[in-house]
């Protein structure tokens, strides 16, 4: 199949999605001036032929090549076509979870590891080191690594995400994000699979969206005492795909929950204080499977601590791990 057969393919399956997702209630506009005209410029005339469409001027073609429409699409289509000229595969799969629904079966099981892929980017990767890696609950090809800032490259964006697709062969990620602060925590946001979170040097969350075709955050916090304002190494969504919440500590101790919706301000703060004096300094955290309220975390002492969200609020000593 050709490029062109491609990319004409790929256009009628986007606007039967678009179609889909109208609503069934549409008023019917009624016909305007600018209608009839069109309607006439679209009659035959006398020969048989039909007239010569205008040329479209300078300003109505910037209109359009700047429009969010085109952006979108243009994306998407690049996307596409770099599947295509790789390989075979299907390349029209999507993303951004708009066919979880219909999808049967186990999302999880994914086919076995291999080492035989190198995952580099020439711009982005470049003397950039990987802070982070997670992989999508949803999609087990995709895999997104966190980067911090290049110092050979002082006007590029300091911090970094990559998605990559282990699944296709092409060479170069599947989506960038990018924030002004180096990422030192990234993870999909668990039922949220278009939504990839943050945790950055400075202390603030950024949120990116794949449906969108800006590389910058759609959402971030607010740097000031009431979130944070120290490195944040830890980004964790739990609870249940009708209430859930994102999980951020930084490195002073201070724990958050968000609401995706809103990263104005957190819905509750807490301080994670060992003997009542000592604040810990966290570099790690992990909920068990299925719980919300019970945690662990690791700090920059080498020492493990059990905490809770509700009830028991200052850590306990877990485990202390000691070096000779």
């Amino acid at each position: 199949m050709s490029a062109l057969s491609l990319v004409f393919l790929f256009c009628f399956s986007c606007l039967s999605v678009e179609e889909e997702e109208e609503d069934e209630e549409v008023l019917e506009a009624k016909p305007g001036p600018e209608a009839e005209l069109r309607d006439e410029d679209d009659k035959e005339t006398k020969d048989g032929s039909f007239p010569m469409l205008r040329e479209l001027t300078e300003e109505e073609r910037q209109q359009i090549l700047h429009s969010s429409e085109f952006q979108s699409f243009f994306d998407c289509s690049i996307r596409v076509m770099e599947r295509a000229l790789a390989e075979d595969s299907d390349i029209f799969f999507d993303y951004s979870g708009r066919d979880l629904e219909d999808k049967e079966g186990d999302l999880g099981s994914g086919s076995s590891l291999s080492f035989s892929r190198l995952f580099y980017d020439e711009h982005w990767s470049k003397h950039r080191v990987i802070t982070c890696l997670d992989w999508s609950p949803q999609y087990p090809e995709l895999l997104v690594a966190s980067y911090n800032n290049n110092e050979d490259a002082p006007h590029e964006p300091d911090g970094v995400a990559l998605v990559w697709n282990i699944k296709f062969k092409k060479a170069t990620p599947e989506y960038i994000f990018h924030c002004q602060s180096p990422v030192v925590s990234v993870g999909f946001a668990k039922f949220h699979p278009n939504l990839v979170v943050g945790g950055t040097y400075s202390g603030q969350i950024v949120l990116w969206d794949n449906r969108s075709h800006r590389r910058t955050p759609v959402q971030r916090t607010p740097l000031s005492a009431a979130a944070h304002t120290h490195p944040v190494y830890c980004v964790n969504v739990v609870g249940t795909q009708n209430a859930n919440n994102l999980i951020t500590v930084s490195t002073d101790g201070k724990m958050c929950s968000w609401s995706l919706d809103m990263l104005s301000q957190p819905q509750e703060t807490m301080e994670l204080v060992y003997s009542k004096s000592k604040p810990v300094a966290v570099t790690g955290m992990a909920f068990p499977t299925g719980d919300v309220n019970n945690y662990v975390v690791g700090s920059e002492e080498g020492i493990v601590y059990t905490a809770s969200r509700h009830g028991r609020m200052e850590p306990s000593l877990a485990v202390r791990i000691v070096v000779d």
